[in-house]
């Protein structure tokens, strides 16, 4: 090992490691430079509390873990209706809204387009066990900026997340 630098050992699925092969060639570099070029780059990109996000899920399982896989880097509000969420946003602010689509009383997709009219600059992704191209375009006229299919991957949605605050923060 050379002297200041330390091994990092990484286990990847067969899949991604043969997707990584790809790219790593296309661009022209060893998976090893790839690698620690993405670690380096992303190290200090989020800050410790990212944007707030109100999370609106009537079922408490879901609700509770996208609360705890998002709560350590971000300002995490949760609500179980479409009511209470607009009361929510009534009051304050939130950066992007996670929206259940089967709400009890107004829909997820309710909620979407009146945050939309009230305050454009909050962005929704819609979510939904039910899923069809009719409600995903349906939730994208109404102002959702995405649209995912439970269970939920907490990366994906992490991902989207931090993509959708850079946009608020311009």
């Amino acid at each position: 090992m050379v002297e200041g630098k330390k091994q990092l050992h990484l286990r990847i699925p067969e899949d991604e490691y043969r997707k990584l092969k790809v790219r790593c060639a296309y661009d022209g570099t060893s998976m090893q430079d790839y690698l620690a070029n993405l670690i380096t780059a992303s190290l200090g990109e989020h800050p410790a509390k990212g944007g707030s996000i109100l999370i609106i899920e009537d079922e408490a399982i879901i609700r509770e873990s996208l609360e705890d896989s998002l709560k350590d880097t971000h300002e995490v509000t949760t609500a179980e209706t479409g009511e209470e969420a607009l009361e929510l946003i009534k009051k304050r602010d939130f950066d992007i809204l996670i929206v259940d689509v089967r709400l009890p009383g107004k829909t997820g997709i309710e909620v979407v387009r009146e945050v939309k009219q009230a305050k454009p600059y909050i962005r929704s992704i819609v979510i939904t066990a039910f899923p069809s191209v009719e409600l995903a375009v349906e939730a994208m006229k109404q102002g959702a900026v995405d649209y995912l299919v439970k269970p939920i991957r907490f990366d994906e949605l992490e991902n989207l997340i931090w993509e959708n605050l850079s946009k608020v923060r311009k």
